[in-house]
């Protein structure tokens, strides 16, 4: 109950946020994330209302500020806010009119199947005795300091995923989001086929191959470009291939 009121806190102070930044200059609007800046500011004030009163009702939901998730806590679940605000304007002025009822709508089809730029999340994954360390471990992979195109992540509230920013040469990025219990599953059929292997050789193979290929337990809140692909790729690879960050990014992380 608490988490679903903070969460409506939350957002009802990005709905003032964004009724604000419609009074404003040209500058509050470079300041929006893709997602809302693709719905205008009344979508995206439409939208965020929408959301409160999904909170408000009973189910725990975060923004994601920077990485463009929208974090479900029950039932665990990851959803780009590309994605919704893409279907929320596909919906039309039945949105605008309405936007409690297609929030409502839409969330349910989330909660329900999963899709390109929606992860389903394993329940229970903060009773997993080894968790913390297994989650670090496939961050120093996936995520090394000082590399050249990986920006910010987050351990995604503790429910067992893992959400990284993968920059590129504009202004757009995306976030790659992984299901940690799904990954753990594949790690340990991968070292019982590979009882000689080092672990973190095992590990990294197999992350490298799930990015490249696209799942199960990966996912993206925008689908990433040929160059996103290859940082991600090139992070996870061998750290002798990896293209380093210049001096101010890596200083800026």
């Amino acid at each position: 109950m608490w988490i679903a009121l903070a969460a409506a806190v939350v957002i009802g102070v990005a709905v003032w946020w964004f009724r604000r930044g419609a009074a404003d200059s040209g500058p509050a609007a470079e300041r929006r994330p893709g997602w809302a800046a693709r719905l205008g500011d009344e979508g995206a004030t439409a939208l965020l209302e929408g959301l409160r009163a999904f909170a408000d009702a009973g189910t725990p939901v975060d923004l994601g500020g920077e990485f463009g998730v929208l974090t479900v806590f029950e039932p665990p679940r990851l959803i780009s806010l590309d994605l919704l605000a893409g279907r929320f304007a596909a919906r039309g002025q039945a949105a605008m009119h309405d936007p409690q009822t297609t929030v409502g709508e839409l969330m349910a089809e989330f909660l329900a199947t999963e899709e390109p730029g929606v992860l389903h999340l394993r329940a229970g994954w903060a009773g997993w005795a080894d968790g913390g360390r297994f989650a670090d471990e496939v961050r120093q992979i996936v995520c090394p300091q000082g590399v050249a195109g990986i920006g910010a992540w987050s351990g995604a509230d503790g429910l067992g995923a893992l959400e990284v920013a993968v920059l590129g040469d504009g202004p757009a990025g995306t976030t790659m989001l992984l299901d940690l219990a799904r990954i753990r599953d594949q790690y340990d059929e991968s070292r019982a086929r590979q009882p000689g292997a080092p672990g973190e050789v095992v590990l990294r193979s197999l992350l490298t191959s799930v990015i490249a290929n696209g799942g199960p337990g990966l996912t993206w809140t925008v689908p990433p470009t040929e160059q996103q692909l290859g940082i991600a790729l090139a992070a996870a690879g061998p750290p002798e291939l990896r293209r380093p960050a210049p001096a101010k990014e890596a200083a800026d992380r």
